[in-house]
């Protein structure tokens, strides 16, 4: 559902930026044009706020169009190339950046299990519960008033108001039976009902001057299916309740409903007749707007808005068609909705197929995954990686995949590591270390890339024995820890063993549990270069030694201690002389534990980037026991020790 509250964010900015425009412009308008093309303009406009098609579906649809490309195109490398280039999504739209504190999840605890919620999931839920209220209030309020109409209400036998009544029908031709009631509370006359129409009557005599434009009025309104019209706009209010210019646009609706229907009464009438009918409306300002309903034509407004009506009835001057300004408004508002969109769109997608992963297709076995996976087109990695020049290249793929008995298709990018290549959704995933990634909305999904070097197969296979994991396949291990679920694909080539290990939550092994082995698919290896084959060991890339892993965890033993316990003096010893800014320490009441050193474990890496190192300590605060914190350290080497560089806490 967060993608359709984006979807109709959006459209209520761009219609809102028409809503604006069409308000500054309204004197000018009203002069010059008929006012039933206003009121047109209304119509439309409510219309395309309850369409949710905008900038966002339409990245969507621009990439079912890509992939229409590449699957279509010829095979070779060329034309492959060339259909990438031609499927460019086109720049210049009006886009609303989501920030990304909006789709990190706010974890709760709940008993054993870990609920967590975005703050866009949070506003997404507000929203509908504003529209269904808002819905429901109009709904009761109507059904209320029309329940105390025809109950106590008294059926209008006036021999003289029912020929009337049929006179009037027959000049519009009108077939439909309209029942006449006469309510003493009613403030003003008003069609009430969609599907049996009552026409309602506040109880006085009437002239016949009077009762000719009352019922002409009326059913003017009938027939011209104002009644739907309202439902219209009210429903459109109850979508978009939270944009002020929705407001605004529902009561100017309404406003220019009553002067075009004025203008359809008196089309054609001369100035006696045209007095005359504003007689009758000035009549009827004397009486109280209570008990009146937003669903059916009764109308007030206020003295204003009748002098409005006043001046718009009696005006000699022939006003011009205004079908090119409502021409110009619909090109306007689809131009400006199919610019704009949210940024997280893709982002949200995901999240809301993962909510839905374990309804169906649960007895799937783990034989049909390898049938369900494909990478579109097939690119081998180290073809496309010898060019590049930096980790991650500009080269993209479509991924298909099935979740929920569904196919789907993401477009990957390709990310390059030390000595390997792998395919990752755009805009998906984030690095959390050296050849580790976590997806932005849900930070249990993880990817992480392992080298076992040219060791022995068995031995690998041991340590992954004792590390719980059990074979499901050749190639395919697995284990489960709590409420996590971990694999590991092992890629042999000669001389080498790789690992692509991926986890996710147990309940999303009809999401994740189909998306993340298609990912981990496309690793390959890059292809050397001649220039890198000459490169040095040292060039290569530098390593921590076991002594520098004894001596930096020895450092943040010290320094967490000092930093838990506020004990600045101590903190200082450990900071470079390159190091800038306060040094915090930890403020708070509760208890700490769970203390875990991230970054020193023997499966990690342990490459020095740019003589740096980066480690993470990961911990919880009984205060906040549902979330883990964590601070963040960076080490350099400083006369011949290392020191920190950087620490900083994290959410």
């Amino acid at each position: 559902m967060t993608t359709v509250f984006l979807s109709f964010f959006g459209i209520s900015i761009s219609v809102s930026l028409v809503v604006a425009v069409l308000i500054l412009l309204t004197l000018f308008l009203n002069r010059r044009y008929a006012v039933k093309w206003k009121y047109l303009i209304w119509i439309f406009l409510a219309l395309r706020l309850l369409i949710p098609l905008s900038g966002a579906n339409r990245e969507f649809m621009m990439d079912t169009v890509s992939e229409t490309k590449l699957q279509a195109g010829p095979e070779s490398e060329e034309n492959h190339e060339g259909a990438q280039n031609g499927i460019t999504i086109p720049s210049g739209r009006i886009l609303v950046e989501i920030p990304t504190e909006m789709t990190t999840p706010i974890t709760a605890q709940s008993g054993k299990s870990n609920i967590g919620i975005t703050m866009l999931e949070l506003m997404t839920f507000v929203w509908m519960a504003g529209s269904l209220i808002f819905i429901a209030l109009h709904f009761v309020s109507y059904f209320h008033y029309k329940r105390q109409v025809i109950k106590t209400g008294r059926a209008v036998r006036d021999t003289y108001i029912l020929r009337q009544m049929s006179e009037r029908k027959r000049e519009l031709q009108i077939r439909r039976t309209i029942r006449v009631i006469e309510y003493h509370k009613a403030a003003s006359p008003m069609i009430i009902g969609f599907l049996k129409p009552v026409l309602v009557l506040p109880k006085g005599n009437y002239s016949a001057e009077e009762l000719f434009f009352i019922l002409r009025h009326e059913l003017v309104h009938f027939k011209r299916g104002d009644v739907c019209f309202k439902l219209l706009f009210v429903t459109a209010n109850a979508v978009h309740w939270f944009n002020p210019f929705i407001w605004i646009m529902q009561k100017e609706a309404a406003v220019d409903m009553e002067l075009s229907c004025d203008e359809q009464v008196i089309q054609g009438a001369g100035y006696a007749v045209r007095k005359a009918y504003t007689e009758t409306l000035l009549s009827m300002l004397h009486k109280q707007c209570a008990g009146k309903t937003v669903l059916s034509t009764q109308f007030y407004g206020g003295i204003k808005i009748m002098k409005k009506r006043f001046r718009n009835i009696l005006i000699k001057s022939r006003k011009k068609s205004g079908v090119s300004v409502l021409i110009c408004t619909v090109i306007l508002t689809i131009s400006l909705g199919m610019l704009s969109g949210c940024s997280v769109v893709k982002e949200e997608t995901g999240k809301e197929n993962t909510e839905n992963e374990e309804i169906e297709n649960g007895n799937m076995g783990e034989g049909s995954e390898q049938s369900e996976r494909e990478a579109v087109p097939t690119e081998q990695a180290s073809a496309v990686a010898a060019s590049a020049d930096d980790s991650t290249s500009e080269n993209t793929i479509m991924l298909t995949f099935f979740r929920e008995g569904e196919q789907e298709q993401k477009q990957a990018k390709l990310v390059t590591g030390d000595g390997y290549a792998i395919y990752l959704p755009e805009d998906e995933w984030q690095p959390e270390g050296p050849d580790r990634w976590r997806m932005t909305v849900n930070e249990q999904v993880r990817i992480w890339i392992g080298h076992f070097g040219d060791g022995p197969m068995d031995l690998l296979n041991q340590k992954l024995e004792n590390d719980g994991y059990v074979t499901v396949e050749e190639h395919v291990r697995r284990k489960q820890e709590g409420d996590l679920i971990y694999y590991v694909r092992l890629k042999e080539y000669e001389h080498d063993m790789w690992q692509i290990f991926y986890c996710y939550p147990a309940e999303a092994e009809e999401g994740w549990g189909r998306e993340l082995p298609v990912i981990a698919d496309t690793f390959s290896l890059l292809m050397e270069t001649d220039d890198e084959k000459n490169k040095s060991p040292e060039a290569a890339g530098e390593y921590l030694s076991p002594e520098d892993c004894q001596e930096i965890r020895t450092i943040v033993d010290e320094f967490s201690a000092a930093y838990f316990a506020g004990n600045r003096d101590v903190i200082k010893k450990f900071l470079a002389g390159s190091y800038e800014g306060e040094m915090d320490t930890f403020e708070s009441t509760g208890t700490i534990s769970d203390l875990t050193v991230k970054g020193l474990a023997d499966d990690d890496r342990k490459e020095i980037e740019n003589g740096r190192y980066v480690v993470s300590l990961e911990f919880r605060d009984s205060t906040c026991e549902d979330m883990f914190l964590y601070i963040t350290v960076i080490l350099i080497r400083e006369e011949g020790s290392w020191k920190i560089q950087f620490y900083g806490l994290e959410g």
